[in-house]
């Protein structure tokens, strides 16, 4: 199929080809997806006349240009693992700036104008998805992550991946509909993550679907390294015009998946449950535990999530709607460990006061915890410690 599709790679093949299903209603949605692959993923031929120059390359796209693999980069990027002794995670805040600055005070990182602590040291804050509202995307919201981003501590970050209503934004953009976020910020939009792996974690938006995951497998076999996964997926979606994500009638590669329990217990192509094929790559990946956001539950997490359907893979669903309550998240410790911040976990701690104290002292930012050199000498003051 592929020969005649593209005449001269009789000797290039996909690795997962013959691996879909071949009902009907699939088959244009193969054809096109692996037609994409091509376009993007493609050996050159060799020119048919050896005293006859090579065609010019095209020009560069518009987008950011891929870096050269090399062995040497791949070893680089595999001995360097992320040393972020915590992780603040946030999920589905749409528009809703003033619940990101009340988490990132509860927690110490932020004062309560949204300025972040000089003094934090190896703490980062990743947003899973929907930092916007898609029918109203508020260019000052926009800012406000803008902002937090560029005056980050040093070793210190913030990370935003691409939601459904993120794509959607820039997807409604290329068809001509007016907003008011600037050409500017429609750039800043499309420069951020879709996904992100740190170590033995995945962070995405949704559930992962197998067609995300055999693309992850095949950037695998490429020996691509994980920091540059999201300019392969980029190029996908923004270049190869193959959509990654969409909310309806699209293939939802990155995962919006409407019923989670339904789509991993249904059999794949080859008979076997999706669940258990899904737990097998990411297995193969490196990854046992999934966070995300994208799907609302109850006022706290919902840690240990599709145990049955997906075997041995821990899912963390982080979307308890902190819209309704002011603030909430998700600590995840450098060794695993981790600690929810939801209304149930204020109940146990009586007050907001309370809950902040114990946050701060988890996680090390306390007053004493970055100023070692002060020591506390009466009610709200510091003094240094004398020589």
């Amino acid at each position: 199929m592929l020969a005649s599709m593209a005449p001269g790679l009789t000797d290039f093949t996909l690795p997962w080809q013959g691996e879909w299903h071949n009902s009907t209603i699939w088959e244009r949605i193969r054809m096109g997806f692996q037609d994409a692959l091509q376009q993007l993923w493609q050996k050159p031929s060799p020119p048919q006349d050896e005293e006859q120059p090579p065609p010019a390359p095209s020009a560069p796209l518009a987008t950011e240009a891929l870096p050269v693999v090399t062995e040497e980069i791949v070893a680089q990027a595999e001995s360097m693992p992320e040393s972020y002794r915590w992780t603040l995670i946030l999920s589905d805040t749409d528009n809703d700036l003033r619940t990101v600055m009340q988490t990132l005070w509860l927690a110490g990182l932020c004062d309560q104008n949204g300025t972040w602590i000089p003094e934090l040291r190896h703490i980062q804050v990743i947003h899973t998805g929907d930092w916007l509202n898609k029918w109203d995307p508020n260019p000052y919201i926009l800012d406000g992550f803008k902002r937090l981003q560029e005056t980050a501590p040093p070793t210190c970050r913030l990370l935003l991946l691409n939601g459904n209503h993120e794509l959607a934004i820039l997807q409604m953009a290329d068809k001509g509909l007016r907003t008011a976020l600037t050409p500017d910020d429609l750039a800043f939009i499309r420069r951020q993550s879709l996904l992100h792996i740190d170590q033995e974690y995945l962070f995405l938006h949704g559930y992962p679907t197998l067609d995300l995951l055999m693309i992850l497998k095949q950037l695998q076999r490429e020996r691509i390294p994980r920091h540059e996964l999201n300019s392969r997926l980029h190029k996908l979606l923004f270049a190869g015009n193959f959509p990654l994500f969409r909310e309806t009638h699209s293939m939802r590669l990155i995962g919006d998946i409407k019923s989670p329990k339904y789509y991993y217990s249904l059999k794949s192509y080859n008979g076997q449950l999706r669940g258990a094929q899904t737990a097998a790559i990411l297995r193969e990946l490196g990854i046992r535990t999934v966070i995300h956001g994208h799907k609302p539950i109850a006022d706290v997490q919902n840690d240990q999530e599709l145990p049955e359907e997906v075997p041995g893979i821990r899912f963390v669903n982080n979307d308890n709607r902190i819209r309704q309550c002011g603030w909430g998240g998700m600590l995840l410790g450098q060794q695993g460990d981790t600690l929810f911040i939801n209304p149930h976990i204020l109940r146990q701690a009586g007050s907001v006061k309370a809950l902040r104290k114990q946050l701060r002292k988890q996680i090390g930012t306390r007053n004493k915890d970055l100023y070692p050199e002060t020591s506390r000498t009466g009610k709200g003051k510091s003094m240094p410690i004398a020589a």
